[in-house]
């Protein structure tokens, strides 16, 4: 054995297991997702990390909480790398099995080969994900659901695009446009202060139509009252 090993495996029930309160770790509804599907694939290929002497999980969190919900209750046991050290240890420990800066990085020719070979969804990956490791990825590398999830996006974007394009066409077409040319600004600040509307340089023409209706109707029965 290692002299470097400084743990234990043991059977324990899952209510001894505490989350560490202090746990700096979060994960997105979309990784927790990549998560579940790695686990349903593959199930728990490694074990949680364990301090026996507080009780608390040191390693694995998310993990167990997607064990939690596929067990469906917390009435199991599970094998775990038990530890027994103080609670700075511990801490320490936490952020050293989590930290990006203590661990290495792809091989990102060797990944591409690997990739070929594998369902990359079952690795934690999704198609956004290779495409930011690899750039584009050849569609016979993609899952069906990448695949579908592709298309929909895509014709989600088209429908965006026709949509954009209709309301630039009505908002730039110059039929749509007409213009009301005044001497000096007092005049057109009269001209406001008839329809009873703010000055602006783009005012609404139904709005200035509706305007000038009820003004012409209220003149038109003021007219007729002095008859």
């Amino acid at each position: 054995m290692s002299k470097t090993e400084r743990f234990e495996i043991q059977e324990i029930h899952r209510g001894q297991i505490r989350n560490a309160a202090y746990n700096p770790r979060k994960i997105s509804k979309e990784a927790r997702g990549k998560l579940r599907e790695g686990l349903e694939a593959h199930g728990l290929v490694s074990p949680l990390t364990w301090n026996r002497r507080t009780g608390n999980l040191v390693s694995g969190h998310q993990r167990l909480s997607q064990i939690d919900r596929m067990e469906g209750a917390n009435d199991y046991t599970l094998r775990v790398a038990v530890i027994d050290v103080d609670e700075k240890q511990e801490k320490e420990i936490n952020i050293l099995l989590n930290n990006k800066a203590a661990q290495g990085e792809f091989d990102i020719d060797k990944l591409s080969d690997m990739l070929e070979d594998i369902d990359y969804a079952n690795a934690g990956f999704d198609i956004n994900d290779v495409e930011d490791l690899l750039g584009d990825v050849d569609i016979d590398v993609m899952t069906d659901e990448d695949i579908e999830k592709r298309r929909d996006s895509y014709e989600e974007g088209v429908a965006h695009r026709k949509r954009m394009q209709s309301a630039s066409y009505r908002e730039n077409n110059i039929e749509f446009y007409t213009n009301i040319v005044f001497p000096d600004k007092s005049k057109r600040a009269e001209f406001f202060a008839m329809l009873g509307m703010k000055d602006d340089l783009i005012i609404d023409g139904v709005k200035v139509m509706a305007q000038i209706r009820s003004r012409y109707k209220r003149d038109r029965t003021d007219d007729e009252r002095c008859i």
